[in-house]
């Protein structure tokens, strides 16, 4: 696009003095380069500054690894790689026969304790009456009032365990988070999983807040803010053009980060490249999704100022797109 607003130009400069409008002459020819040099750095300065673009786009969607609550050997999975997924669908399923003995038989604990509880019951209340005739002793009734608190105590204390077991057996069913799909998955029935992130049996790729993050340089990212339209182009669907915003700015760069040593930073004099990236949503969530993680894209953001010079953008937005019939042929 330089080299097309410098050959505008130079069309102008041999149509200016071919057909004699200004005599040529070295001064008028040194004036007409000197203007034309700072019209044409000027134009490409308010481009570059108001609606800057750049390459370094990419895809990205959340990489969730699938850790079970619970461990065992796995019965069955039903998810297979790349296959899209809703939330809630069925990952796999761990063998359940252990957590359904324990809810079992933590229902059992707590049926025997509550007929406990009947038998304390009837007994504090003829203990009871007894003390009032005075037939009874105070002690056989304190036995029988501690034994039914204990009983209660016990079946609050069962209940409690009952409900962490039935989640639990619940858990042996691994479900997916969310919209997506499952990649890197490393189990077979038989295998046995256990509750520790380091050894995630599958990941699972979220397309729920898929985004675009793209790097610009700290001069280009100078106007922009949140919420500045933005176009995107995309190498694998030349031709197309999509619209969104920018969502938020990153404040912070990786060449700006010290680890914690005991020394004294040194600096070894290599310039600091200081890229800013930006998150963008687009207004089309679903291409994100189609194109896959890791897509690279061409962007352009269109900031508050300089509009009049937006249009030179836009020219460029949608001569890349249409040159990817070119970079980027069918077959």
């Amino acid at each position: 696009m330089i080299a097309f607003i410098s050959l505008i130009y130079a069309s102008f400069y041999f149509l200016v003095f071919g057909r004699g409008w200004i005599k040529k002459t070295p001064r008028n020819i040194s004036i007409f380069t000197g203007v034309g040099v700072v019209l044409v750095g000027t134009i490409i300065f308010m481009w570059l500054t108001y609606a800057p673009t750049t390459k370094d786009g990419r895809t990205f969607q959340y990489v969730v690894q699938i850790v079970p609550n619970v461990a065992g050997p796995v019965t069955e999975v039903t998810a297979d790689a790349l296959v899209p997924l809703k939330q809630g669908d069925v990952l796999f399923r761990i063998d359940p026969t252990q957590y359904q003995a324990n809810v079992e038989q933590l229902e059992a604990s707590i049926k025997r304790t509550e007929a406990q509880k009947q038998l304390a019951d009837i007994q504090v209340k003829r203990s009871e009456g007894l003390v009032k005739r005075a037939a009874g002793s105070q002690q056989e009734l304190d036995t029988w009032v501690a034994t039914r608190d204990e009983a209660v105590a016990s079946i609050a204390s069962f209940e409690a365990q009952l409900d962490n077991a039935r989640w639990q057996l619940e858990q042996t069913i691994v479900r997916a988070p969310s919209d997506g799909y499952v990649i890197n998955r490393q189990i077979r029935p038989g295998t046995r999983v256990t509750t520790l992130p380091a050894t995630a049996p599958m990941s699972f790729v979220s397309t729920e807040g898929t985004q675009i993050v793209a790097s610009l340089s700290q001069s280009a990212v100078r106007y922009v803010q949140a919420d500045d339209t933005v176009e995107v182009v995309f190498s694998g669907l030349p031709g197309k053009v999509y619209s969104g915003k920018v969502i938020a700015i990153a404040k912070a760069t990786g060449e700006a980060q010290l680890t914690p040593s005991g020394l004294i930073p040194s600096f070894t004099g290599q310039p600091i490249v200081g890229r800013r990236g930006l998150r963008i949503e687009l207004d089309d969530k679903s291409v994100i999704t189609e194109m896959g993680q890791g897509a690279q894209t061409f962007v352009a953001v269109y900031t508050s100022r300089g509009k009049p010079f937006h249009v030179i953008t836009k020219v460029v937005v949608r001569m890349q797109a249409w040159l990817g019939f070119i970079t980027n042929p069918a077959g």
